[in-house]
């Protein structure tokens, strides 16, 4: 696809950074531009390899890049792929592909444009990532640094200036498709909703503090939680339930398909997020439009996250490894329909602020006005 905007991540583990660049490239392409995306290699089993294979991923090397010898040939294999696409653009996310990214394009030789895309702080990011990402994003083939919130943007604010002369702010939101499918799951025809049900999703990490969560309904002994989402703590999380005494009351329901996990989220009367860390998290946009109730971590990107264009706060914020506070606000919650209510009100009022149309313009604008290259 010569000339196409490619859209590429470090790996292609299910998660939210998928879905971005699926919904990102989506809406391009249904206004004419040529698109792609690619990974540099498989996550996960194979299994998770076929599905992204089967959006539309492709995979630059067919293994995971391990060991000192692994990384040469990964990066040969990524010039090779550039010299063969000849790809107008490529938007990275992931702070390896951000790194590397403008260093194969240079020695291919491309005239490709490099948009790196930050979708977590950076102090975040791996230590040693994080400083050469400050020295490859002044490279003159980065055309763009983008951010998914202002706090994000705001970790970025000790790179050099001929690096933050780049930045820009792009919010995510989700795909018109996803929005209709949302709009009727909380319609007149809306699966009716299940007493005491509190749901969770995102990946098993570390980022998303489930310790923190099952802790926390060791307190609200009425209420059942759904976790969905898959990942490298879930033997981990599964004991601690057990240890806690709940894991009769907490079911990790897996990876599922995006339809099926919003239309089993549209069951919960309350949205639990309270992540040690965020950029502009789709399922906290996905909650927001769903009118669930949010509850959400005391740190800067999630309350960015569930404040709307006039300042005001539409999610209850607790503070961050506070499980007593939480369990209250969750107990409270669950008790009062009249505050659930009102809170799932605020919530519908946010997912206004996310605007698809909006978002797909930024990255128009941003993508196809600019030129040159390294």
């Amino acid at each position: 696809m010569s000339g196409a905007i490619h859209f590429a991540i470090t790996h292609s583990a299910p998660g939210g950074l998928r879905e971005i660049w699926n919904d990102v490239a989506a809406g391009l392409a249904a206004r004419g531009h040529p698109v792609s995306r690619f990974v540099l290699y498989p996550a996960g089993d194979a299994r998770q390899r076929a599905d992204a294979e089967a959006e539309g991923w492709h995979h630059v090397v067919p293994q995971r890049a391990t060991g000192l010898l692994a990384m040469p040939r990964l990066f040969r294999a990524l010039v090779r792929y550039l010299k063969a696409e000849r790809p107008a653009a490529v938007v990275t996310a992931m702070p390896f592909a951000n790194v590397i990214m403008p260093l194969a394009v240079r020695v291919a030789g491309t005239d490709t444009r490099v948009y790196a895309s930050h979708h977590s702080p950076s102090d975040t990011h791996n230590p040693v990532l994080a400083r050469l990402d400050a020295m490859t994003g002044q490279m003159e083939c980065v055309a763009a640094v983008i951010s998914v919130s202002k706090a994000v943007d705001a970790s970025l604010a000790a790179k050099p200036s001929r690096y933050r002369n780049k930045c820009v702010v792009i919010r995510n939101a989700l795909p018109g498709e996803v929005e209709q499918t949302i709009d009727t799951l909380s319609g007149p025809a809306a699966p009716p909703k299940v007493a005491g049900r509190i749901v969770a999703l995102g990946r098993l990490s570390y980022q998303k503090n489930y310790p923190m969560l099952l802790r926390a309904m060791a307190g609200v002994e009425a209420a059942t939680l759904d976790i969905v989402g898959a990942g490298e703590d879930e033997p981990a999380l599964r004991q601690l339930a057990t240890e806690l005494g709940v894991s009769n009351r907490v079911r990790f329901l897996g990876q599922m398909k995006r339809g099926e996990a919003l239309a089993h989220a549209a069951t919960a009367q309350v949205f639990v997020q309270v992540s040690r860390y965020e950029g502009h998290s789709l399922a906290l946009i996905e909650a927001a439009r769903l009118g669930l109730p949010l509850v959400v971590s005391d740190v800067p990107e999630q309350i960015e996250g569930v404040t709307d264009a006039g300042g005001e706060l539409c999610g209850i914020v607790v503070p961050l490894e506070d499980d007593r506070t939480l369990a209250q606000v969750l107990v409270r919650l669950l008790a009062d329909p009249s505050e659930q209510e009102a809170w799932s009100e605020r919530a519908r009022q946010l997912s206004l602020s996310n605007s698809n149309r909006a978002m797909v313009d930024a990255y128009e604008t941003l993508l196809v006005s600019q030129s040159g290259g390294c």
